[in-house]
């Protein structure tokens, strides 16, 4: 499969790759270096742009380029440095590339999304993730009628809202970026507990909510495949 990072695609005859885990202020980070050639350019011009484009792939400042290694995998990664040569006679360049990925793990490029139809104050939903390791879900709630302080856990966790989500508001528990919102409002301060996870091995979500709750709501679990 080609390689890619952003709009770049790399040439896979003439590209590779390594990859290594690093622990960087106390965690995990993924280390990878992309080294190839640019081969089979008309002008000088067009190996430069060649090599600005791949520079340019990735910034230095965060982790938000989107670098697939693998099919229907990605890494967020940011770019630490960049080394490049151009051969003018033969219109020829090589390049070294070095990426960080903070969050170690590859995720699916694909975010996978189980619809549930709450009922009642208890009700579960069996899901699995695909990957070799947890998938951290975020949870959108709409609420049918006033839904009163509702939770969800996967046995071991739970996260908790301390509220009212009126009829058909939306509330969305994100745990990728540890954020609570109702209605795009900010409402992680009255949010408590920690984010379920699903596994692997599979998960049973389990929806609680008050009595004063009008106990229906429609659910949308999502998540992307996590692979170490």
């Amino acid at each position: 499969m080609a390689i890619t990072l952003g709009a770049v695609t790399f040439d896979d005859k003439h590209t590779t790759v390594r990859e290594k885990q690093e622990e960087v202020g106390g965690r995990n980070e993924r280390q990878i270096e992309i080294v190839g050639v640019i081969l089979g350019e008309s002008s000088l011009s067009d190996v430069e742009s060649k090599l600005d484009a791949i520079a340019d792939a990735a910034s230095e400042e965060d982790y938000s380029a989107v670098l697939s290694v693998r099919a229907g995998r990605r890494l967020l990664v940011r770019r630490e440095s960049f080394v490049r040569e151009v051969a003018r006679e033969s219109l020829a360049g090589s390049f070294a590339l070095k990426l960080a990925a903070k969050d170690p793990f590859e995720e699916a490029s694909s975010t996978t999304n189980v619809n549930w139809t709450i009922s009642i104050s208890g009700a579960t939903k069996a899901v699995s993730a695909n990957g070799n390791v947890f998938s951290r879900p975020t949870i959108t709630l709409v609420a049918s009628g006033a839904v009163v302080n509702p939770s969800f856990s996967d046995g071991t966790r739970t996260i908790a809202f301390s509220g009212t989500v009126a009829d058909g508001e939306t509330l969305v528990l994100d745990a990728v970026t540890g954020l609570a919102t109702l209605e795009d409002e900010d409402v992680t301060p009255y949010s408590s507990g920690l984010f379920p996870r699903i596994s692997p091995e599979g998960t049973t979500l389990t929806y609680e909510d008050d009595d004063a709750s009008s106990h229906a709501a429609s659910v949308t679990v999502g998540f992307r495949d996590r692979w170490w």
